[in-house]
This record gives C-alpha cells, sequence and structure tokens, in this order.
C-alpha cells in the first residue's frame, strides 16, 4: 500500500518497516532509492530497465521484466505476495540488500574503489 508522501526525516523509519520497496516505474534512470532501502535491510521489487538493474540482484529482491501492462502488473504483485508470504525469505533479501550497500555504495567503498583505479593507471605510466 502506499503510505502517503513523508518528511525525510522519517524515511527512514517507514522503509525500516516496510516488507519491501516497490518501484514500478518505467522511466527510473537512478533508483538511488534502492540503495536507501537497502541500507534499512528492506528489499526492493523494481522494474528491470535503467538504475534499478545495478543494484537489485536476485539475492536483494526482484526486477520485474517491462513487458506488457497485464503481465507487468501481474509480475508485480506476485512478487510482493511472495515476500508478504515469506517474511524469512524477505529478512534475508534485506539483509543481503545491507551487505551490498555496506560493500560497494559507502563512501569508503567507492573511495576504496578510486584508490584501485588511481593505483592500476599509476602502474601503467
Amino acid at each position: 500500500r502506499f503510505d502517503g508522501f513523508r518528511p525525510q526525516a522519517e524515511i527512514a523509519d517507514a522503509l525500516s518497516s516496510a516488507t519491501a520497496l516497490v518501484l514500478p516505474s518505467m522511466r527510473e534512470c537512478g533508483g538511488a532509492v534502492i540503495l536507501e532501502a537497502f541500507a534499512c535491510r528492506t528489499p526492493a521489487i523494481a522494474t528491470a530497465w535503467g538504475g534499478p538493474q545495478d543494484y537489485v540482484t536476485p539475492e536483494t529482491g526482484y526486477l520485474i521484466a517491462p513487458s506488457g501492462r497485464e503481465t507487468f502488473i501481474e509480475d508485480f504483485a506476485s512478487a510482493m505476495r511472495a515476500l508478504a508470504a515469506d517474511p524469512v525469505r524477505a529478512s534475508e533479501m534485506g539483509a543481503a540488500g545491507r551487505s551490498r550497500v555496506e560493500a560497494n555504495f559507502t563512501w569508503p567503498a567507492k573511495a576504496r574503489r578510486i584508490l584501485t583505479i588511481y593505483a592500476k593507471a599509476a602502474e601503467r605510466r
């Protein structure tokens, strides 16, 4: 269900208490909200298009192919029902999402990647 718009200060609590973040956008070039959900240990169900494809894995949620309207809606509903029916799986996906954020999308993780790139570039000189 859509809980309505929230002030930024309430977002972490809302995401932490959700079964899943559902992002059915057909034109989502970024999708950073998925990383926010993962940081809160919440799995994501998103369209397999644009940015979400870079974040969501089978371990952290569901990517739904942008197919015909009825199939698209049914596939999203099926993924939502699956997570609602299996809270243990939802929790495992949420934990995997949190681990993915910590390993790849925190400032220290980004700094490590940049330092690796610089080190490789310096070796080539």
